[in-house]
């Protein structure tokens, strides 16, 4: 992970930068503010999964001390025994703490088997048999890190020397070679809400068009003209249900569009963003209706800015170093750090971070291991990162980053070469990264990688087919 030395971030207050950057262009649609509410649940009620894990993570960024003599409070401030099993019932959201033992019976769980096991199931080495083994130990499932090889993570109030742990293991192999598979019977999937993607595609002859895909139908809508001619290079974000486009234009400046999925609307016409450096690459993420804007100036260095569509106004832009980058991503935890991504003058994959809830930008390191290509994606799932690039002959390749425990999965590389750019968007509601690239054909490809599956699919052509030099994809609510 980047190095911790922080410098203070300079650019934060965005109310305060009116008069250095203007407010943003009337023509933009007005949004109002995006609010969800979900119910949690009750006592030995129906609990989803998503719940389940915020849950348990609540324990974790805490760091619950593990203590079987003790107990600690849940979210709602009821008390649960702090070892293992007591950990689990909390994230169940249980009457009471269970043991091991207890855990597993029929009026409680069932059994699952171990290559069916979804984000807030458990694994448990203790047999309901009425006696509580010595060596008792459960986790809980967090998700498939690669199903086909039986890899996972979990959460787990670990032991006296390490409180709340996530780790990853493989299923019935070393330290969970006997542990079997326990799915809480009130558990719940979480509905599908988001899941349509937000595809804006430039063309070779430098048009740019855009179009919908349905993921929970599996259905794309019809490619629309966005009324423009000589972009290079586009981005997105999206703050509630607006989209918020962002391209480079001939004269290397940023012009953004806005679309409106509630009112179905758009903003008249592209503006330009004021106070735009001239740039060669961009990338947008965003925090509720903050956009996190960064970009690769004419200068060689990394620049970044924020919009705050609640005010209506942007800070200015600062200068944040580096040397001819070449390439940017970035993306957003929902910690509200953005994580940005280059690729230096040697190719070289780099990092600097800006956590937006403390006010401080970290320092450039090598990012993820370090990693030599042409191009970088980035989305985010929770405090996650997803990373894709590609090599200098054009093979995809991934990584995971969890920010919350400190750890990269490592390199995967996967089928296919010659490609040239690459984008990615992952759907909160199913924890599944759709990564669209353009081949070595200038066509617009697309392969997704399933996080609870632990499937990536082959590349096809998503939305009937189309010429691209570059794209950005986006969920919004």
């Amino acid at each position: 992970m980047p190095s911790s030395r922080r410098s203070k971030l300079a650019s934060l207050a965005l109310a305060t930068a009116i008069a250095a950057s203007g407010a943003i262009a009337t023509t933009a649609v007005t949004i109002a503010t995006a609010t969800t509410a979900q119910a949690a649940s009750s006592v030995g009620g129906q609990i989803t999964r998503s719940e389940v894990l915020s849950r348990a993570n609540d324990w974790y960024n805490r760091n619950i001390p593990y203590n079987q003599g003790a107990s600690a409070t849940d979210v709602g401030g009821r008390s649960y025994r702090s070892d293992c099993s007591g950990f689990v019932s909390m994230a169940w959201h249980l009457g009471s703490s269970e043991n091991t033992d207890s855990l597993d019976v029929r009026s409680l769980t069932s059994r699952v088997a171990l290559t069916d096991l979804q984000p807030g199931d458990a694994l448990d080495n203790d047999p309901g048999d009425g006696n509580i083994a010595g060596n008792g130990h459960i986790v809980l499932f967090d998700h498939w890190v690669n199903k086909s090889a039986g890899t996972f993570a979990y959460i787990a109030e670990a032991n006296t020397a390490d409180d709340m742990q996530k780790g990853t293991g493989t299923v019935g192999s070393g330290t969970f070679a006997n542990y079997f598979g326990l799915r809480y019977n009130n558990i719940a999937d979480d509905p599908v809400t988001g899941n349509t993607v937000r595809l804006v595609n430039v063309k070779v002859d430098g048009g740019v068009r855009n179009v919908d895909g349905n993921f929970s139908s599996g259905q794309w809508g019809s490619w629309s003209d966005m009324g423009t001619t000589g972009v290079s290079e586009v981005t997105s974000a999206a703050t509630g249900s607006t989209l918020r486009v962002f391209a480079i234009g001939s004269d290397n400046r940023i012009y953004e569009k806005d679309g409106n999925f509630a009112t179905g609307q758009w903003s008249a016409s592209w503006f330009p963003l004021q106070n735009s450096p001239t740039v060669t690459a961009i990338s947008a993420s965003s925090y509720g209706n903050t956009v996190h804007l960064t970009a690769i100036g004419t200068d060689g260095q990394m620049h970044n800015s924020d919009g705050d569509y609640t005010a209506g106004n942007w800070n200015g832009w600062t200068a944040h170093g580096g040397t001819n980058l070449k390439r940017i991503a970035s993306a957003t935890t929902s910690d509200n750090v953005n994580h940005v991504f280059v690729l230096d003058s040697n190719q070289q994959l780099r990092e600097i971070d800006a956590n937006y809830a403390t006010g401080q930008w970290g320092s450039w390191g090598a990012a993820a291991g370090g990693f030599t290509g042409k191009d970088v994606a980035a989305s985010a799932y929770g405090r996650t990162v997803h990373l894709t690039a590609l090599d200098n002959n054009g093979q995809l390749f991934n990584n995971d980053g969890d920010f919350a425990a400190g750890t990269w999965t490592g390199w995967t590389g996967h089928n296919g070469t010659g490609l040239k750019r690459i984008t990615s968007a992952t759907s909160t509601a199913l924890n599944i990264n759709h990564i669209f690239a353009v081949n070595a054909a200038n066509r617009l490809v697309e392969m997704d990688a399933n996080y609870t599956t632990g499937i990536w699919n082959s590349w096809a052509e998503p939305a009937g087919g189309t010429d691209s030099q570059a794209v950005t994809a986006t969920f919004t609510n």
